[in-house]
């Protein structure tokens, strides 16, 4: 509990200092709100719509990318930045294990009819997936092996996947809260006829993407600063253990 505060804390304060990552957490909101409505309504698949989804997940892909690296770039000053070739072959990885995601989603939103069921059942989807991307950007692993330490975390770190579950569930709620009420609430189905003319209403929706921005941002930067740590908690002792028997040969040449 103490570590996860100190986390919470760090990811404060970094993301209060980036605005960047407001920006790219909000282009992250907005597309994969776009997405959802496929997987609610899988009718939509074949509509029009697909196009705006399969554009969504294009766009999303990269800004995840993006951010998670500038994360990771953030709290370990002394790695090098990352070439462009690693970052498409992230985006690769990254898309091919959303892609599969979103199927496995979609299935489950077809077979299952219960929506508890079906709830539980996407969160570990997205929760795996999740973890699959974190293990591709942020340790160079491919598609195949990214998906296999994801898996791995389950039963050997559930406490990881379990909050990686819960913010994922978190994002998704709020997601859904800000965009929603955004629609009906300021007036873009119609219902509210003086949006266009009250600068209260203006500063209201200004303040409120704000913030939901600044939220994104925040659960990014906690999900990565929490994925680093629990790694690197993972890999001290073995680096202690390599270490050791390196230390006489080191004396030895200086």
């Amino acid at each position: 509990m103490l570590k996860l505060r100190q986390i919470a804390y760090a990811s404060i304060e970094s993301t209060s200092r980036t605005p960047r990552w407001w920006i790219l957490a909000l282009v992250q909101a907005v597309f994969a709100f776009l997405v959802m409505p496929s997987i609610v309504y899988p009718g939509l698949l074949f509509s029009r719509y697909i196009f705006l989804s399969a554009g969504s997940v294009i766009i999303l892909v990269p800004v995840t990318v993006w951010i998670w690296m500038d994360i990771d770039a953030r709290k370990s000053r002394s790695l090098k930045q990352k070439s462009l070739k690693f970052f498409i072959q992230s985006c690769v990885s990254a898309g091919g294990i959303m892609f599969c995601a979103l199927l496995a989603t979609l299935a489950a939103r077809v077979f299952v009819a219960q929506v508890v069921l079906f709830s539980l059942l996407s969160s570990l989807v997205t929760a795996t997936s999740a973890l699959a991307m974190l293990y591709a950007v942020l340790c160079e692993q491919r598609f195949s092996p990214a998906w296999g330490l994801a898996l791995d975390t389950w039963s050997k770190k559930i406490s990881l996947a379990a909050v990686v579950a819960f913010v994922l569930i978190l994002a998704q709620a709020a997601c859904f809260a800000f965009f929603h009420g955004l629609w009906d609430s300021l007036g873009f189905s119609g219902q509210f006829p003086v949006f266009g003319h009250s600068a209260t209403i203006w500063i209201l929706l200004f303040a409120v993407i704000f913030l939901a921005a600044f939220l994104g941002a925040l659960l990014n930067c906690f999900l990565v600063f929490l994925f680093l740590e629990t790694i690197r908690q993972k890999k001290d002792p073995e680096a202690m253990e390599l270490a050791m028997p390196k230390q006489p040969v080191f004396e030895g040449n200086i």
